[in-house]
């Protein structure tokens, strides 16, 4: 049987498949069923100060070529993380990447809450503006706070995306992230005249197969950018999807 083990910056996986912080990493027992179905580890989902407050409906599969979704950060507080999940999290000596986000603010208070049971970080700032400072100042605040290596998640709206990556690998990002999910997006119910999406505006935000083109422009972008690795993240379906990202 083929190696397919990965090291990516110091982590050990088994294979070069683990699963994005979202939805299948909501808790600890989702977590646990994404490792027992074979993914090498997870990302857990991003918390950040607060719990989020989910606009519902919040999710709409468009079968076989995307998904909409509303979805922000844990709707679990980070209290509740460090006090129920995170412990249970570990289900085979895997790596444990715990999200977190958004600002320094955050990453202040949260970082001290969770060092104990996080193997790396993956910082979301949400950037898509031309000042990097807030970007910036957010992995400078988690590299002076923890020794776990910092990946930055990289949104697919950035404009500059070679001076955004190597702006964070000169910053201290151990390795990069990319994509988040892309919009917004508008998309109408013909039964009832109304939005898919439960959110003020209707609007929610695109993933699944449908995004996998833009995704690997952007990591192919990042790649060409910088020397630290990267997580290759939207559109994944099956197998070949992998191997077409690592190609």
């Amino acid at each position: 049987m083929a190696n397919i083990k990965v090291n990516f910056a110091g982590l050990e996986y088994d294979n070069p498949v683990i699963v994005a912080a979202g939805p299948p990493s909501k808790d600890a027992q989702a977590i646990k069923e994404a490792i027992e179905g074979g993914a090498a580890g997870v990302v857990a989902k991003t918390i950040s100060s607060e719990a989020a407050e989910i606009p519902k409906p919040c999710m709409y599969d468009f079968k076989g070529n995307h998904f909409l979704n509303t979805e922000l950060w844990s709707e679990l507080s980070p209290e509740h993380w460090v006090e129920q999940e995170y412990e249970k999290c570990k289900i085979k000596g895997e790596p444990l990447i715990i999200g977190l986000g958004y600002v320094k603010e955050d990453i202040k208070k949260l970082i001290p809450m969770v060092d104990k049971f996080a193997d790396a970080y993956e910082i979301s700032s949400h950037y898509v503006g031309r000042d990097l400072t807030p970007m910036l100042n957010t992995l400078k605040m988690a590299k002076m706070l923890t020794k776990k290596p910092v990946f930055m998640k990289v949104s697919p709206g950035v404009e500059n995306l070679g001076d955004v990556a190597r702006a964070l690998e000169t910053a201290g990002a151990d390795g990069l992230v990319a994509i988040n999910s892309v919009g917004p997006c508008l998309s109408i119910d013909l039964e009832t005249g109304k939005p898919h999406m439960g959110s003020k505006s209707g609007y929610g935000w695109m993933s699944g197969a449908a995004i996998k083109p833009i995704a690997m422009r952007v990591v192919y972008e990042l790649a060409q950018a910088v020397k630290i690795p990267i997580f290759a993240v939207g559109g994944i379906t099956k197998g070949e999807d992998v191997i077409e990202y690592v190609m």
